[in-house]
Order: C-alpha cells, then structure tokens, then sequence
C-alpha cells in the first residue's frame, strides 16, 4: 500500500512507486523543458513527477498515461487541487494507446518489461510524426547498459548497434531500489536518449540481414561468416550463384576499406554502414533471415513471418528493430 495514498500496489503491474525527490529533480534536469513543451508521461503512477511536469511547462501541457484507473483518478485530483488545468491523462495500455499528436520530451517511469517494446514504439514514432527532443526514461539497470554500451564493451550486442542506428543515450543517474515503494529486486538507471536525424539512409531489412551475420559469431574476423547468407540471398532472388571466390572477394572488401582485422563488436554503426555499401558495390547483398546462419533446427524465415501482429509494412524498419530487441531478450 502507498503510504501517501493509501492506494494498493500490485507488484505484478510492476507498480514500483519512485518517491526519491532527488531523483525527480534529476530527471526535471535532465529532461531541458521549455515552457511551451508538450511532454508525453508514461506511469503517472500518484502523481509524484506528473505535478513537476506540469509546472515547468505552464504554457505547454502534459499527457499522461497508466493502466491503472485508480493512478490515474489520483493523479487528476491531485493536479486539479493544485491549480494546473495543463493536463491530459488516460487510462490504458501504453503500448496500444495512440501517442499524442505531437510532444517534445518524453518522461517515462513504467513497467520494465515493456522498457524494449516502448522505446522501439518511441523510435517507431520518429517516421510517422514530428520528432521528438528527448526522452528521459527509468530502466532497469542491466537493460539500460545494454543501450548504452559502445563498441568493443562487454555489453555491446545486436541490441546496442540497432538502437545505436536511431539514437543516442547518455547516463544521468542510478538509482537504488530504495527509492521506490515498494522496493524491487534490482537497480535501476535514469538514461536520456535523443533520435539520430537524420537515421543513416540503409535499407533496414538488408542492414539487420548482416548485422545478424557480424554479431552471430563474435569472436571470428567478418570474412569468415558472409558466403552462407549470399548464397542465402541468391537462393531468395531466385538468381545462381557467381562462380566465384566468395572467400577471397570478400577479403579483398574488407582490406580496401580497412576491415580485414576488424571484429564485429568493434565496429560502430558509421563502420558497419561502410561496410554494407562496400558490399553492395561488388554486388553481394543480405537475405533478412530469422536465427543464426547455420541453425539447423528449423526452416529460415524472411523478417516478418513471425507471431508479431505488427508487419514490417505497416510499421517500416522500426518494427522489425522492436521485434530484433525482445528476441534479444530485453
């Protein structure tokens, strides 16, 4: 029960209630907000950071979101004795309520696992509406350095070069698990992240083809894990295979850009985009498929023919890059 409230919690919801002041002010901080902002609050929760919110922005307003009817209902009496009449809030499913029509800064203090699925639906936004400024989002830790992992680091993954594709985050603050009511199991992490505008002009399906090529074997050199996708690739078009060799043009791309002796967990995206034109250029192309090359135990899909009830069409790249994190297991 929260004591300011009364109102039962339910950590099954994963109603984690943050109630750190220090924390609010650093998220505030963070956050950059103009007066005239449109800030988007998922997990209003009691209304703790929501009252905050609306006073920095007295000529904006702010929308919030929770599926919790009784946060909600608690959040508009609150700001409502406060005086505000800057906001909007709803009651639903933060993954399937529409967004609104446009905001500038994005708060977020909701249920970690939906973290991977909300930040690639914030991501999807970015090419169906006006951008976004920021978002400044409260993540379970080891999620959040995953995100911010660069290359070469422990943590660097497919998750963190796709993301790395369509934004950037930066560290603002930890957070220990007694700042919230009540208390989780783990640590969580405030980040702030910023949409990269504008995105690299790849085709997404091709880039995922080979990153999921370059990051199935981490530890081998990258001419070693591309003949099996080309003929993939072939195979697909319904062309034949060049009677060429493969082993050998792809060492000659690698060394004419500098690569031969790179490893894929070194590479950032500017490389790995490079890398990708360089290979069109000589005329090999990826296949997006579904699982590590190699895998034997069942029949290669083309991206997209999964149990997702979003397709990549009507979404574009950034529903195959949400769907690429969740498999990561974020």
């Amino acid at each position: 029960v929260h004591p300011g409230t009364g109102l039962p919690l339910s950590k099954k919801k994963g109603q984690h209630i943050l109630h750190n002041v220090g924390i609010f002010n650093k998220m505030l901080e963070a956050a950059e907000l103009r007066p005239y902002d449109s800030v988007y609050e998922v997990g209003c929760g009691t209304g703790e950071l929501t009252v905050r919110l609306a006073s920095n922005v007295p000529e904006g307003e702010v929308h919030t979101v929770d599926i919790e009817p009784r946060m909600v209902h608690e959040t508009e009496q609150r700001l409502a004795a406060g005086g505000f009449r800057n906001l909007h809030a709803t009651v639903g499913d933060v993954l399937k309520v529409p967004m609104p029509k446009r905001f500038d800064v994005c708060v977020s203090n909701l249920p970690y696992e939906i973290s991977s699925p909300f930040i690639f639906r914030l991501l999807t936004r970015l090419s169906q509406g006006p951008a976004w400024r920021s978002a400044i989002l409260l993540l379970q830790k080891e999620f959040a350095n995953r995100l911010l992992a660069h290359p070469g680091d422990q943590d660097f993954s497919r998750l963190s070069i796709n993301f790395r594709l369509f934004a950037k985050a930066a560290f603002v603050c930890d957070v220990k698990p007694g700042s919230f009511i009540p208390a989780p199991k783990v640590h969580s992490t405030v980040l702030r992240l910023e949409p990269r505008l504008p995105s690299p002009a790849v085709d997404f399906s091709e880039w995922d083809a080979m990153i999921r090529i370059v990051f199935s074997r981490r530890r081998k050199t990258l001419a070693k894990q591309m003949e099996q996708n080309y003929k993939i690739h072939c195979s697909l078009m319904g062309e034949k295979t060049e009677n060429l060799n493969f082993p050998a043009l792809v060492a000659s791309i690698l060394a004419s850009e500098g690569m031969a002796k790179e490893r894929s967990f070194a590479m950032d995206v500017d490389d790995l985009c490079t890398l990708l034109q360089a290979f069109n250029r000589r005329g090999i192309y990826f296949a997006s498929v579904q699982g590590a090359l190699g895998d034997t135990r069942g029949p290669l899909l083309l991206s997209g023919d999964d149990d997702s009830d979003e397709s990549d069409s009507e979404l574009g790249p950034h529903a195959s890059l949400r769907r690429a994190a969740l498999r990561q297991g974020a």
